[in-house]
């Protein structure tokens, strides 16, 4: 679980969130918008993903 959430950080996946994208993917914080939504950029393939910032510190750990 990740206690602070900043841009540029690197993160990976600790549990299931579909199966397109599998646990210990790789992603980077992009930024963090005025409503606690985190957003990332997955290393493998580009894609740009939110959540918010519950859901994220619960799904990722620092890479």
């Amino acid at each position: 679980m990740i206690d602070e959430v900043i841009a540029g950080a690197k993160v990976k996946l600790r549990e299931k969130i579909s199966d397109s994208v599998p646990v210990g993917s790789i992603a980077t914080v992009l930024y963090i918008d005025d409503l606690d939504n985190v957003f990332i950029e997955w290393v493998s393939n580009g894609r740009l993903t939110s959540f918010s910032k519950k859901n994220f510190k619960s799904l990722f750990e620092t890479a």
